[in-house]
């Protein structure tokens, strides 16, 4: 008997092998916990970036002519509304997937639909409550022009303000990240001297940042709060000789607990690749499957009702849904970025509890969606 699960994936060029990685993750989990009869067929097809009409036509294509049983989806959250509409009134089951740039809404409830993100907005919130205490109150927010198009700052900001620090001022980098000198940037914290800075960037116009900033009199003079990508140990191959720089994320590659050691030994005995977030977000939706087909021998279509008080072990945590159907670990970590001879390393260096985190979603439900309609970070 045939499992069919249609997954649609978006591209992206901070990891263009994205679909590969996020499948390897998925295939390994799902296959080696799978205990049923049931032999899962892949059905994947590519959305570009995740964000115009072909995604929800593509995915009732797949209900209708591939008659899927589960649809795994990594797109836009403006385009939830609609996809989540299809699912209703099909009366199927979909995993809606992204790395959390944006916030689930009490309208994108569904009885049918499940929330899997990396909780990037959370964590983003809980810097600010961390750095407020631990750092000082002033801080100077520096974005690129994309990481602005997310609800990523708001949250940090929220978190930080809600502690009762202050914002002395903004930088945003101009669109075009190869002609910007960030000139701008490192005056401004020259001027207004801020407790530490935080800084969403990432990919190549992260790697220019940390560049800068190293051979700047602010390197171990002003700390860096930094957005978890910008931290991305494949992107950050070169020691920049950077100063306490530390980010706080769901994650850590260098978190040395048995299900996170378990993750990156059979990646790297089955690929021979060291892991990512995408394998990461895979390999933890493998886990979510393999847990509904192993109690009820097939996927239930009331998905998230099926979900609720269930926990699982993933490389992140004990993993459970909220309120709103999405996925959330039971603590965040804090970690250091540093170069130890060979690479660049996010190590562990605190744990935040994040109980108490049930009900964040409610501080900003009256907040509107803006910026980039593609999901954060699918380009």
């Amino acid at each position: 008997m045939g499992l069919k699960i249609g997954i649609l994936l978006p591209r992206s060029d901070m990891f263009p092998t994205l679909a590969r990685d996020f499948l390897n993750g998925l295939k390994l989990s799902l296959h080696s916990l799978n205990t049923t009869k049931l032999a899962p067929k892949f059905i994947v097809e590519g959305v570009g970036t995740a964000s115009d009409d072909t995604l929800v036509r593509t995915a009732e294509k797949m209900l209708l002519q591939e008659e899927v049983d589960l649809t795994i989806s990594f797109c836009s959250i403006y385009k939830l509304d609609e996809l989540i509409g299809v699912f209703n009134a099909y009366k199927k089951p979909l995993i809606h997937i992204d790395l959390g740039g944006n916030i689930v809404k009490q309208q994108h409830i569904s009885e049918h639909v499940l929330f899997h993100t990396l909780n990037l907005w959370q964590s983003a919130y809980t810097a600010g409550v961390y750095a407020a205490k631990n750092y000082g109150k002033s801080c100077m927010v520096a974005s690129s022009f994309y990481e602005g198009g997310y609800q990523l700052t708001e949250s940090f900001v929220k978190g930080f303000t809600d502690t009762g620090g202050t914002i002395t001022n903004y930088f945003v980098a101009s669109m075009d990240y190869k002609t910007e000198t960030y000139e701008a940037l490192i005056k401004g914290v020259q001027e207004t001297e801020p407790d530490f800075i935080f800084t969403l960037f990432s990919y190549k116009e992260g790697v220019k940042v940390f560049d800068i900033l190293s051979k700047s009199e602010l390197n171990g003079k002003t700390p860096v709060m930094a957005l978890p990508l910008m931290t991305d140990e494949t992107i950050n191959t070169e020691n920049y000789e950077m100063k306490d720089v530390t980010s706080i994320a769901s994650w850590s590659f260098d978190d040395d607990t048995p299900q996170m050691k378990t993750f990156i030994n059979v990646l790297k005995e089955q690929y021979d690749e060291l892991p990512n977030i995408m394998s990461l977000l895979g390999y933890e939706i493998g886990q979510i499957v393999a847990e509904a087909l192993n109690a009820t021998d097939g996927i239930p279509a009331k998905l998230s009702e099926y979900f609720k008080n269930k926990t699982i072990d993933s490389p992140r945590g004990t993993l459970t849904f909220n309120t709103y159907n999405e996925s959330q670990v039971d603590s965040f970590k804090i970690r250091k970025f540093n170069f130890n001879k060979i690479r660049y390393h996010n190590s562990v260096i605190g744990i935040i509890d994040t109980s108490s985190m049930g009900d964040l979603h409610s501080k900003f439900q009256s907040s509107p969606y803006s910026g980039w309609q593609n999901p954060y970070i699918c380009t």
